[in-house]
């Protein structure tokens, strides 16, 4: 399962469905876990076919709504095939 980290405003921000750690706002919450969804959709089922390792997305911005996105991975082909199929591939 891929790992996905929140790096809001340069602080690691956890996100969760139930109770928890939380953004400070609701809508921020919110903008999160489509955020969290999306990237689940597009990359959770990927794994390295050389490691048998997932891949990690790193979501950084000043707010929810101004995201980056990057993946960390094993080896580089992987990463560039999760970073292809997240859809963030600058090229």
């Amino acid at each position: 399962m891929v790992r996905v980290t929140f790096v809001l405003d340069g602080q690691e921000t956890i996100v969760t469905d139930g109770a928890g750690p939380r953004p400070p706002r609701a809508v921020d919450r919110v903008m999160l876990l489509a955020a969290s969804r999306h990237i689940q959709r597009r990359v959770g089922d990927l794994q390295c076919e050389r490691h048998g390792e997932s891949p990690h997305v790193i979501a950084s911005g000043p707010s929810p709504d101004r995201l980056e996105f990057s993946v960390k991975g094993c080896c580089d082909p992987f990463v560039e095939m999760a970073t292809r199929a997240l859809g963030t591939d600058p090229a």
